[in-house]
């Protein structure tokens, strides 16, 4: 049996998310339906601050932050991958910005709507910033973190 569709009990937990840690890591495919959605979202966050270029652990952070429909952490899920594309992959940002509509509001669905036409990353400076791991460095120091003042030098 897949250890992504086994049930957790509470006496063995810790091993069993460190288990589904190591198999989403090794997993090629970018949906983990059976994966634990709030886990796969820790974990993909705390993946992304380490190596912030890895493609595919971005789209998981996004359809699983799209499977537990939170609107805030998918929209710092999708602002850090914008800052990792840098203008590129327009068809990609379109496509999950797509996906990620219903999930939405206005505001910010135009905002990330202008990014994806023009790259300008001003229009994304004042979407909130709290859940993105590249924007803050909340779960990392690294150097590879952005600070918002560099969005006028990334236009």
């Amino acid at each position: 049996m897949n250890t992504l569709n086994v049930p957790v009990s509470d006496s063995d937990r810790f091993a069993e998310k460190l288990q589904i840690c190591f198999e989403l890591q090794k997993s090629r495919s970018l949906i983990c339906e059976h994966a634990d959605s709030e886990l796969g979202l820790c974990y993909s966050s705390r993946y992304i601050s380490a190596v912030p270029k890895h493609l595919r652990t971005h789209i998981r952070r996004i359809y699983f932050a799209i499977r537990k429909g939170d609107s805030g952490r998918l929209t710092g899920a999708l602002i850090d991958l914008f800052l990792v594309l840098r203008g590129k992959g327009r068809a990609l940002v379109n496509r999950v910005i797509d996906q990620a509509e219903p999930l939405l509001d206005k505001s910010t669905l135009s905002a990330l709507r202008k990014f994806a036409d023009t790259s300008d990353f001003r229009f994304i400076r004042n979407l909130p910033l709290q859940y993105s791991v590249l924007v803050n460095g909340s779960l990392s120091i690294s150097p590879q973190c952005f600070n918002p003042a560099q969005f006028e030098e990334c236009a």
